[in-house]
């Protein structure tokens, strides 16, 4: 028995590896193929494409570029079905660019889908919500406040809890962090998350760097520099990285250290955190590390998101798991004063000195830090339900039963 798997970015390989683990605890003899990463290769995957080839982001001419490399996996699953070879289920994960194209074509040939982590529909409303009634059997999501948007399209669909609730270790210290790390326990740490892809790196490596530099250059005197730790995707350049970074922070005498593979790690030992616009805020807020969101790219998609997407809501999804009142936060309710808890400097207000700014209001003991850090303390209770197990064995199971339920499974 084959199932097709599709996870286009380095978390959606992460949580679709763990969840293909979790499905073969309940037994069943399957293989699986299709895009994915490292880590669904090391769960036995077999890799029609690699991730890697999709690492774009940024602007629309960007995703243009990406198209030939699109059409070319779905050329190759579109053969395998054509020549009769059987795929008993589909789990697509995230990235709606790639996975609702590939949903009409699976659908054609009666594969029963699941959509875990669905694509922000609350983004792109009807377009892509649309597509998923029509092609998609079952959706798994990880946000709470999605289900009265399944619900009104009559859209099979299941809130299973966040699977960052198994993947990350809230037990984790500090002291011990740094220990794993090989720093000093009294070293003050500041991480930096530029991205997971070559184009978000492009975007943000510099102006971050910018923005770190104006803020140690305003440290009152005899306070020590932090150490920039950068921790970095499997499809990024590490020597490039640290390069760009250091090149912004030679002036001001700061450690660049770059590290694969301890992103937790690197997220918990930090006295607070820049981070791109993603998954990773929601890690942090996890680990209790008070942070700054922010999201730059390219003039055309700042247009895009302007004046075709006109999304106002918050861009986090810190901020819209803990805002007290999901639809203003989502954007749904004009006049509404509702404040993020996590500062967001998106597109024209990423700037350095805006980034050196809101670094310093939450770097120091100041109100807004310890503020912060009691909002954070609410996350692990919001992203699990009440009463609920395992977010991936909920969604394991859930997987299993619908294909289970196939005729021709």
């Amino acid at each position: 028995m084959e199932i097709f798997v599709s996870a286009g970015e380095a978390s959606s390989d992460i949580h679709c590896a763990l969840l293909i683990r979790e499905l073969r605890k309940l037994g069943g003899d399957f293989t699986t193929f299709g895009l994915g990463g490292d880590k669904l290769k090391a769960e036995g995957t077999k890799l029609l494409m690699h991730n890697h080839e999709f690492s774009a982001g940024g602007g629309p001419l960007e995703v243009v570029a990406l198209l030939p490399r699109r059409h070319r996996l779905e050329r190759m699953l579109e053969e395998r079905l054509f020549n009769g070879k059987p795929v008993y289920g589909a789990i697509l994960c995230d990235n709606g660019e790639i996975n609702l194209r590939l949903a009409s074509l699976l659908h054609f040939f009666n594969v029963p889908i699941v959509y875990f982590i669905p694509p922000k529909v609350w983004v792109w409303r009807h377009s892509r919500i649309e597509a998923i009634e029509q092609h998609v059997d079952l959706v798994l999501s990880i946000l709470p406040f999605e289900e009265p948007i399944y619900r009104h399209w009559e859209i099979p669909f299941k809130y299973v809890g966040n699977p960052l609730i198994d993947e990350v270790d809230t037990s984790m210290t500090e002291q011990q962090a740094k220990q794993r790390l090989g720093i000093a326990v009294d070293k003050n740490v500041l991480t930096v998350f530029a991205g997971s892809r070559y184009n978000e790196v492009k975007y943000h490596a510099a102006l971050f760097g910018a923005g770190i530099r104006k803020f140690v250059e305003a440290l009152p005197a005899g306070e020590s520099k932090p150490l920039i730790l950068l921790p970095a995707a499997p499809a990024i350049d590490a020597e490039m990285l640290k390069a760009v970074f250091a090149a912004e922070l030679s002036s001001v005498g700061c450690e660049v250290q770059v590290v694969k593979e301890k992103s937790h790690e690197c997220l918990r030992a930090a006295r607070a955190a820049l981070v791109k616009s993603g998954t990773s805020t929601l890690e942090a807020a996890l680990l209790g590390t008070p942070m700054i969101l922010a999201y730059h790219s390219s003039k055309s998609s700042e247009w895009l998101y302007r004046h075709v997407v006109r999304y106002r809501g918050f861009v986090g999804l810190v901020n819209l798991f803990l805002a007290d009142s999901p639809e203003a936060a989502l954007g749904w309710e004009p006049g509404s004063n509702l404040k993020p808890v996590v500062p967001e400097l998106i597109l024209e207000k990423c700037t350095p000195s805006n980034i050196a700014t809101e670094l310093t209001s939450i770097y120091f003991d100041t109100p807004a830090r310890q503020a912060m850090l009691r909002q954070l303390a609410r996350t692990r209770s919001l992203l699990l339900p009440k009463g609920a197990i395992s977010p991936l064995l909920a969604a394991a199971q859930a997987t299993h039963e619908l294909f289970a339920r196939s005729p021709d499974v």
